[in-house]
């Protein structure tokens, strides 16, 4: 044999034995972890799984629990109510109870709308803000640039959480279209008024489209159609759908029968009948410049 053969030998000696060294270690730590795997595997769950398979995964934290995930485990724990997901809706609800062997709950659709109609219009502004461009941050600056200090600053922060594209901006303020609106909840947990309230789905729904806590006449000179506490509506409702918080009218809509008489006596237009539906407006919030 050749001293050129004798040194390629040697060479792929040097390679090859680290090379079956290797892929024996290797065929090892997989036989172990094959091993492993089936000892130590966790059974799946498959009735949980079917729960978060009807799920819509929106992870909204509606339903009372941290998310769809959590929801789903409690009603794999035995959890009695299949009717908790807003978004999902009543099929859902259906589907959940058929999957569980419940009762199919009565499912009240839900909706949120903005209590407030200070566009810009209504109200004025006291100072042009430049900073940034997000509701949050401006209601830090002496409660936002607009007239009336608890409405809408319309910087569109409900904008950028609502995964359903169900709100706009509108005249200045946030408008909620109820045909699109699943009552997930995230708008009502970011407004910094706390305007945004999840209200039941009732086309003839009576709502004070106002959470300003003033005296009468500065409301007024603040907002066209803020309410100013007459007390009107609450005298005129025969079936103690309305109280006063305060200067503001609250309707409960449990105990409203949608007669008509606090629309028809309001003298600032404070109350509205319906739901705001099918708008159209700015769709995305302003981008800082």
């Amino acid at each position: 044999m050749s001293a050129i053969a004798l040194a390629l030998l040697s060479v792929l000696s040097d390679i090859m034995i680290p090379v079956a060294i290797g892929g024996g270690i290797a065929l090892v730590l997989g036989v172990v972890i094959m091993i492993t795997a089936k000892f130590f595997a966790v059974p799946v769950d498959e009735k949980l799984e079917a729960i978060k398979a009807l799920l819509p995964g929106a992870n909204c934290g509606a339903c009372g629990f941290s998310g769809c995930e959590a929801y789903a485990d409690a009603l794999a724990q035995g959890e009695p109510n299949a009717g908790r997901c807003p978004v999902g809706g009543p099929d859902t609800a259906k589907e959940l109870a058929e999957l569980l062997g419940l009762a199919t709950p009565d499912f009240i659709p839900n909706t949120a709308q903005v209590f407030c109609q200070g566009t810009t219009e209504n109200t004025n502004k006291r100072y042009e803000y430049a900073g940034t461009p997000t509701c949050i941050a401006a209601a830090g600056l002496f409660t936002g640039p607009n007239s009336c200090a608890y409405g809408c600053l319309g910087f569109g922060d409900c904008i950028a959480v609502c995964q359903f594209g169900a709100i706009r901006i509108v005249d200045g303020i946030a408008v909620i279209d109820s045909g699109k609106c699943t009552a997930c909840g995230m708008c009502v947990k970011t407004c910094p008024k706390e305007l945004i309230r999840i209200i039941p789905k009732h086309s003839n729904a009576y709502t004070v489209r106002c959470r300003n806590k003033w005296p009468g006449i500065q409301t007024h000179k603040h907002c066209k159609v803020g309410c100013i506490g007459c007390q009107r509506c609450f005298k005129a409702c025969e079936y103690g759908a309305i109280t006063m918080d305060g200067p503001l009218a609250v309707i409960d809509p449990e105990k409203c029968t949608h007669c008509g008489k606090c629309l028809s006596v309001c003298p600032t237009k404070a109350i509205r009948n319906g739901l705001t539906g099918n708008v159209s407006g700015q769709t995305q919030p302003e981008e800082a410049g």
